[in-house]
């Protein structure tokens, strides 16, 4: 009698598993393993889907456009964006410089990657934002990726009013101010990109890894022009899509792929490599703040030099072999880095002089989405949520659009200063 309610406890159990199975399979649930993307349908069918910011290492990272938008753009599929090449004129594309094993350290410090590039240059975008522009368009030309911080379950800093329903959620505020920031660069000409256009959650990789994707596209169809074959792009490519489509920090997911090392792997160089070639864009993480002290207020903005990269990665790697990791990359432009952080304070605080922190303004930080790319790129404070008249040009049309022009200043200087 209990060997046949055994075997009809066991049989329940296959036919249950049998049905969550074939509802996996057709996506009505998530799947169960965190497998890699199915390279046949990458590269044959469109991709499409939803595409926060932490102090930690990436080893130990928890989950805390013409306009096109993250969740609303149809990727590229590699067959469109790098074509197989018949034409026997192309060029092999070669990457070079780029064995960890041909480089040395003493132990107590990670090992460095030459500044030098392991991609051939595309040289076309150096000068392009400055070459576009015109009166009307003075941005054209400039490539703006825009991160709304936070989304979803991830809400970041809140205030609380007198009545139950009287809360802000910096989440949704955030959104609100990049989708000003974007009009305003539309309308002078820049393209924009959107991380997230709806209330939905993105991991720091998933942000990182579609802000890669993004420069991939664009450089694969760049070098073909120049006359190499972009077939090599391709296995980068499924890299970053395996990121965006598992869209997890936890460290068991494998949503941090190749970004979730101390140092930079060879594969990652050359995606840093390859956002080098791009003078023309720049990544903006907007987020707001909240203090205990009542006076605390203004716009801040973090940036990471190339310096304090190293010095990061070095801490973590702290009581173990260097060896064991991969190396610094040297390719970190932190004279770009340090003048857009500069300049986006200035203009604010120019157009509003109240906006002005009583803290420290401008200064390095470690964050996740400042660390793990090559693109000029910052994390701006645009208020504190705890102070009152922050929270009232913070959540006001006027308000949120005086930032949106701020910013846009602040790049037209950026690019005329740094072409």
């Amino acid at each position: 009698m209990k060997q046949k309610k055994a075997a009809q406890i066991v049989l329940w159990l296959l036919l249950v598993s049998a049905v969550l199975l074939i509802l996996s399979y057709f996506d009505v649930l998530d799947r169960p393993f965190a497998l890699p993307p199915d390279p046949e349908k990458l590269i044959l069918t469109d991709q499409s889907g939803p595409v926060s910011e932490n102090t930690l290492p990436a080893d130990n990272q928890s989950d805390t456009s013409a306009v096109v938008n993250a969740d609303q753009m149809t990727v590229p599929t590699t067959a469109e964006q790098i074509d197989p090449v018949e034409d026997e004129s192309l060029q092999e594309l070669v990457f070079t410089d780029n064995d960890p094993d041909l480089l040395t350290t003493d132990g107590s410090k990670l090992r460095v990657w030459p500044e030098k590039s392991s991609v051939p240059a595309v040289g076309s975008s150096e000068t392009a934002v400055l070459a576009q522009a015109t009166e009307d368009k003075p941005l054209a030309g400039a490539f703006i990726i825009v991160d709304p911080g936070h989304g979803g379950s991830d809400v970041g800093v809140s205030w609380q009013g007198e009545g139950e329903s009287e809360v802000l959620l910096e989440k949704t505020l955030n959104l609100e101010i990049a989708t000003k920031v974007q009009e305003e660069l539309t309308r002078l000409g820049a393209e924009v990109r959107l991380t997230r256009s709806t209330d939905e959650k993105h991991s720091y990789f998933y942000i990182m890894a579609y802000t890669a994707d993004l420069l991939l596209q664009r450089y694969a169809a760049d070098i073909k022009q120049a006359g190499y074959n972009p077939e090599p792009l391709e296995p980068l490519r499924l890299l970053m899509q395996d990121v965006i489509r598992i869209n997890s920090g936890l460290q068991d997911s494998g949503g941090r792929g190749i970004f979730g090392s101390i140092g930079t792997p060879p594969n990652l160089k050359l995606i840093y490599d390859i956002q080098g070639e791009y003078k023309d864009t720049v990544f903006i993480s907007l987020h707001l703040e909240a203090s205990e002290q009542a006076e605390d207020k203004g716009v801040r903005v973090r940036y990471m030099s190339k310096e304090y990269v190293h010095d990061m990665n070095n801490s973590y790697a702290v009581g173990t072999d260097a060896l064991a990791h991969a190396p610094n990359y040297s390719g970190y432009n932190t004279a770009r880095r340090e003048s857009l952080a500069t300049l986006l304070e200035d203009r604010l605080t120019t157009l509003d002089p109240r906006l002005k922190s009583n803290l420290e303004a401008v200064f390095e930080d470690d964050l996740v989405v400042l660390r793990l790319n090559n693109v000029t790129s910052v994390q701006l404070t645009c208020g504190f949520l705890s102070h009152a008249e922050d929270r009232a040009r913070l959540t006001s049309q006027e308000g949120q659009a005086l930032i949106a022009r701020g910013i846009a200043e602040a790049l037209l200087q950026y690019f005329t200063a740094n072409p």
